[in-house]
């Protein structure tokens, strides 16, 4: 399974299913199979059992009378993307092998050593690793992506679009997207262009990618192990910075003993969770039980059947100072809950930009000739009974990613936060 998909399998299942089919003989075996687990998967777990109101019967009829007439592999998958996309939610998609066009390559132990962003439309180096493949080939913060391995990024963006991806989550399908073209063993050459504006000229690189040496997570389900990070360090004024892409049981015990070394000299803790697709929902409340001296209810799953309460429950050694929350486009999922709740309760101020709103928890089921259905099982709602999903999380301070700071070294998102935790001891 290649790393990106793995990413995206917050929580993962897989069934044997074994189901009548009503359609015509005409109509290839396998569509009407992966058809029918599809319609009958949400049919039975949808969490909502009115389903907002929609005639899912008369929704599967009319798509089931539309079948018939399909012909291609690839309009299959545009068929079932534009019937999951009837319910209006994020966590509805279809895996399917054209998946592979957007996703084609599979991890192999090569390390680009670099983290883009997306900004608006483009996809900027965010960090680079120094001495690490990129910084070597010349490399820098700042720069706009072209292309890479010959394919330009607007024409990723574009089959991204295409695809069916709910749109909320366009721009962390592109830089999966564009990540991906950077997979390859160690060694692997790719070639790539960059430009520093706008109006520059795009200069061409070839990077060499060095050996992933960095953390790795630990098998979980259908999850296969994964690159991950966890940063932490001290910036200047005595502020804590930490920084992780999953929310990954294997992480708590570190970031709890990050935490409690944290003392009356500290004068805050920033939190980075941009880019962060998520992960298992219940770790925010592990990582919010670190920050208060109160029990309360972060907020509530509604599940089809009961309801899950997400409950925090403080922890020795809490950090009960100044917080800040680095969010952004790509903070996605329990990100997204997280944010929220943070900013609800007032424990942590934000900033940078709207996350996703695709905070619905979701599970993976493997179907037929290697399709996977992702299916919302679950709305959630904050203490106050706001939903995220749609709206996504505002800052309290917007805050974009500067280009020509990033050139510099400096990171406009970090050093917003960064002065308001200084304000906050003055």
């Amino acid at each position: 399974m290649n790393s990106n998909l793995t990413r995206l399998l917050l929580v993962a299942g897989a069934i044997a299913l074994g189901l009548k089919s009503p359609f015509r003989a005409s109509v290839p075996p396998i569509q009407e199979v992966v058809f029918q687990a599809v319609w009958q998967e949400i049919d039975a777990n949808y969490y909502d059992p009115q389903f907002g109101g929609k005639d899912w019967d008369a929704i599967g009829e009319r798509y089931r009378q539309r079948l018939a007439a399909i012909e291609t592999v690839e309009a299959f998958d545009d068929l079932m993307e534009e019937m999951l996309r009837e319910l209006g939610d994020s966590h509805f998609s279809i895996a399917s092998p054209a998946f592979n066009q957007l996703m084609p390559n599979s991890w192999r132990g090569g390390d680009v050593g670099m983290d883009l962003s997306v900004v608006g439309n483009r996809v900027i180096v965010h960090r680079v690793q120094p001495g690490g493949a990129a910084a070597l080939a010349g490399i820098r913060a700042g720069q706009e992506l072209i292309s890479v391995g010959g394919e330009r990024v607007s024409d990723l963006r574009k089959n991204v679009v295409n695809s069916g991806v709910f749109k909320n989550s366009l721009p962390y399908y592109l830089l999966e997207a564009v990540e991906n073209r950077f997979f390859g063993p160690p060694g692997h050459q790719i070639s790539c262009s960059f430009k520093l504006g706008r109006i520059s000229q795009g200069m061409t690189y070839t990077v060499k990618l060095k050996s992933y040496e960095g953390r790795m997570s630990s098998q979980l389900g259908n999850l296969a192990e994964t690159p991950m990070v966890l940063e932490s360090r001290i910036l200047d004024s005595n502020i804590q910075y930490l920084r992780f892409d999953l929310w990954f049981p294997s992480l708590m015990e570190e970031m709890r003993s990050i935490v409690r070394e944290m003392d009356a000299t500290t004068k805050g803790l920033i939190i980075d969770i941009r880019g962060n697709p998520g992960g298992i929902g219940l770790m925010a409340t592990g990582l919010a039980g670190m920050l208060v001296d109160e029990e309360y209810e972060m907020g509530r799953m509604l599940l089809r059947r009961g309801h899950l309460n997400f409950n925090v429950y403080p922890q020795n050694g809490a950090y009960l100072g100044p917080v800040a929350v680095l969010v952004d486009n790509n903070s996605i999922s329990t990100s997204e809950i997280f944010a929220a709740d943070m900013q609800e309760t007032g424990r942590a101020r934000l900033f940078g930009t709207r996350t996703a709103g695709a905070a619905l928890p979701s599970v993976f089921k493997k179907l037929p000739n290697n399709y996977y259905l992702q299916m919302a099982i679950a709305d959630y709602t904050t203490q106050e009974g706001n939903r995220i999903e749609q709206l996504g999380v505002t800052p309290d301070e917007v805050v974009s990613l500067s280009r020509t700071k990033l050139r510099r070294g400096d990171d406009s998102v970090i050093e917003a936060a960064r002065n308001w935790i200084l304000r906050q001891s003055q």
